[in-house]
This record gives structure tokens, C-alpha cells and sequence, in this order.
């Protein structure tokens, strides 16, 4: 099975945290890992282990970042792992992306959460290009939805992967 060593330089976990008067996006792109796959095979046995070093990001500005940064406690979780488990649903869009539900294991704060995402991309013997989500409540890792000045976002947030990766 072809294995796929992921691109850190094109690769990003983007998470958006909603609130009722603005929204806080961040972005890190400090992902790694490889993945797994048969790209005539996509729904048996695909898999990845993917790790985010959970200490570089970047919230828009100083002030968001000092405050997740310490609400995170990235000092003491400094890194979260994903573990696909595999892929469900796989069909070829009329496009020739593939789309697919992505099962899986976050773990991150001494926890561990299960994930289902949704994800499009392509995979061929070069490499593979990949966007998933999935919506994740912090409160399942241990955390409360931070508060910005006077408003509090949403205890659940949006979490969107981009994958690129290339054949070992």
C-alpha cells in the first residue's frame, strides 16, 4: 500500500470559534504525519497518524493568541494526534474528486474524541490533496470555550484540515 508523507509546508488545520457578535478564526500549520492509502482502494484499509504542534498558530493578533495560547495550555499539551481509522462512503464525484466520510481519533489534553468528517480530494501514485471538517466540541477535551474581551464563543467549533501530501 502506498504510503504519503504529509507536505507541512501546504498542510493546515484551520478552526473557526462562532460567537452571537464575531466570530475567531486560527490557524496552525505545523501538521506532519503520514497517511496510508490505495488510491483504487480508497474504503479498505486507508489510514494516517497525523500530528499538529498545537503551539504554533495564529488568531489574528497578539492578544487572541496570548489567550488561546494559555487556555489551551499548549505548554503542557504541546502536541494533538489524529489516527484514521478509515474511510466510509467513498464515491467519485462527477469532477473525479473523490468524497468521503473520514473516521477517526483525536487525541489531545489527555483525552481522546472520536471524529467524523467529511472530505473531498484527489489521490493518485504522486500524492494526494485532501480538504476535510468536522465540528468538535472543546468541552469533550477537557476545555471551556474561551472568552474574547466581553462575548464567549460556542463550545463547539469548526474544524477544517487541508491535507497535502506526497508518495514516499
Amino acid at each position: 500500500m502506498p504510503t504519503y508523507r504529509i507536505d507541512t509546508a501546504n498542510s493546515r488545520v484551520a478552526v473557526r470559534a462562532k460567537s452571537a457578535i464575531h466570530d475567531t478564526d486560527a490557524v496552525w500549520d505545523r501538521l506532519s504525519g503520514t497517511v496510508d492509502a490505495d488510491p483504487a482502494a480508497l474504503d479498505r484499509d486507508a489510514r494516517a497518524e497525523l500530528t499538529l504542534d498545537m503551539a504554533q498558530f495564529d488568531a489574528g493578533d497578539f492578544l487572541k493568541n496570548r489567550k488561546l495560547r494559555k487556555d489551551m495550555e499548549v505548554d503542557r499539551y504541546p502536541h494533538a494526534r489524529f489516527s484514521l481509522t478509515g474511510l466510509r462512503d467513498v464515491r467519485t464525484a462527477s469532477d473525479g474528486q473523490v468524497e468521503a466520510l473520514a473516521e477517526g481519533v483525536l487525541r489531545w489534553r489527555d483525552r481522546q474524541v472520536a471524529v467524523r468528517a467529511t472530505g473531498r480530494g484527489h489521490v493518485d501514485a504522486a500524492g494526494l490533496d485532501a480538504t476535510a471538517a468536522f465540528d468538535l466540541d472543546v468541552r469533550e477535551l477537557g476545555m471551556r470555550a474561551p472568552r474574547f474581551l466581553m462575548f464567549k464563543v460556542d463550545d463547539v467549533v469548526e474544524v477544517t484540515v487541508t491535507l497535502r501530501a506526497v508518495a514516499e
